[in-house]
């Protein structure tokens, strides 16, 4: 390929860059989603059998009466507290981030086959590439404001794998046998 070559496809490698990282980010708060999921659902889960078994606890023996009304007491204000503990509020966030990123994916793979196929401008290429990286990043100041998310490398590395799989199944040309 000639520097010319290149210079043309330069916005087409730059569009299909920026899906390849739209593709990363989503595995990534997908698999993030699933890991914060099972900490809600444990959460849940000693929630409510601290408060059955306290319930129990006091009907079976009626000794101690300020200590089981206070376990289910603390589990009352767990329950309604629940929305606002690190872990759930990032699920919530989390599962609302996928949502908009999937949106966008969806979008920008349609987008995509016809920058692949080299049916548009490198105007309007540009354009498009700069309209799905302000709404990545709107997405994530809207659901994580705070920036709060943290950085694992290894979901990192297995969303990012995922996303060059995906990737390369969609843009690059497969040679028949």
């Amino acid at each position: 390929m000639t520097d010319d070559d290149n210079a043309a496809h330069r916005q087409q490698e730059l569009y299909l860059s920026e899906v390849l990282e739209l593709m990363a980010e989503r595995e990534y708060m997908r698999r993030y989603r699933v890991i914060l999921a099972k900490r809600v659902t444990w959460f849940g889960a000693v929630r409510a059998i601290a408060s059955s078994g306290a319930i129990a606890t006091w009907a079976v023996w009626k000794s101690y009466p300020m200590v089981w009304g206070g376990v289910i007491a603390a589990t009352q204000v767990a329950d309604a507290l629940k929305g606002i503990f690190p872990f759930t509020a990032r699920h919530k966030a989390a599962n609302d981030l996928v949502a908009s990123l999937e949106a966008l994916l969806i979008e920008v793979l349609y987008e995509a086959e016809g920058i692949y196929a080299g049916e548009l401008t490198d105007t309007e290429i540009r354009e498009k590439r700069r309209r799905m990286m302000k709404a990545r990043h709107e997405a994530s100041l809207k659901y994580f404001p705070t920036a709060d998310l943290p950085e694992r490398k290894d979901l990192n590395a297995l969303a990012q794998e995922a996303a060059v799989v995906y990737y390369d199944s969609i843009f690059k040309p497969r040679v028949k046998a």
